[in-house]
């Protein structure tokens, strides 16, 4: 029987042949009781604009998610930004608005902090360590310092990492770090906003960083239990080590409610996508 849809989204980004994002949509899809459907779009830096435009003429087309490495590229084709994306200064969700505005929000910071407290992965005041300073970071640097935690950043390249501090600074307590001041530093957490588990690698920090005691999370996942990145950590005595698929549902489920005003369940949308992927 041929499956009639009244909208249809879409996630832009390269890769995304990896991305679960279509099968989160059709879970949420049926528990709020709308009929959309959700679909992967390759993009490249230089057709971004074009795909953009192509899939938004369309009347039925009426919202996309962002990946990367377009999460900052992607602003400069939209008409208007919520305020979490304007402090963020990054986009993961687009909304058509009256067939003709495009407007950007964020979701990733929101999504992320869900799942942290729902993992129970955030203390008082933790000294958290991100590592990368891209599209990612930037979209969950708001909500960590919000919370009264001390936010260290490192990328491998320094300058990167300096911008990103320098932007948030006016918002709470973050500090740049290079590569061999790491070791001086005790964090609580760790969290891996690097897109080095796509490849199948492990982002350049010290292992000494990493201890029993240390949270590790990393916001991408794949089909194995453990990402590059956590198989690390692992080996350096972490126990409590979890990779993003709870956030990347979190995440999904307020771009859900941006488009639909209604909010799908995550916990059992978690449950079911484990079952999926035998995770």
């Amino acid at each position: 029987m041929v499956k009639f849809y009244n909208s249809c989204f879409c996630l832009f980004g390269n890769p995304v042949h990896h991305s679960f994002s279509p099968e989160i949509h059709t879970i949420f899809s049926n528990q709020i009781n709308i009929n959309y459907f959700y679909k992967t779009v390759l993009v490249s830096k230089e057709n971004l604009k074009n795909s953009i435009k192509n899939f938004f003429v369309k009347k039925y087309n009426l919202g996309a998610n962002v990946t990367v490495p377009f999460k900052k590229e992607i602003i400069k084709y939209l008409d208007n930004l919520t305020e979490r994306a304007k402090i963020s200064r990054s986009v993961n969700t687009i909304k058509k608005i009256n067939n003709k505005f495009l407007l950007g929000d964020n979701t990733d910071g929101v999504g992320l902090l869900y799942d942290l407290n729902r993992l129970n992965f955030l203390r008082k005041k933790n000294n958290i360590l991100i590592i990368g300073s891209g599209g990612a970071a930037y979209g969950i640097v708001p909500n960590l310092i919000s919370k009264k935690n001390l936010v260290y950043i490192y990328n491998r390249t320094n300058s990167k990492s300096k911008k990103l501090v320098k932007y948030f600074k006016k918002f709470g307590n973050i500090f740049c770090l290079k590569r061999h001041e790491l070791k001086k530093y005790y964090f609580n957490l760790v969290i891996n906003a690097t897109s080095s588990g796509i490849f199948n690698e492990i982002p350049d920090v010290p292992n000494s960083i990493i201890s029993k005691n240390t949270y590790c999370y990393d916001l991408y996942f794949n089909k194995e239990k453990y990402t590059p990145f956590l198989k690390m950590c692992k080996k350096n005595g972490a126990i409590n080590l979890k990779n993003g698929i709870g956030m990347l549902v979190s995440q999904a489920a307020y771009s859900c409610f941006f488009w639909h005003k209604k909010f799908p369940n995550i916990e059992n949308t978690i449950i079911t996508l484990n079952k999926k992927i035998n995770l």
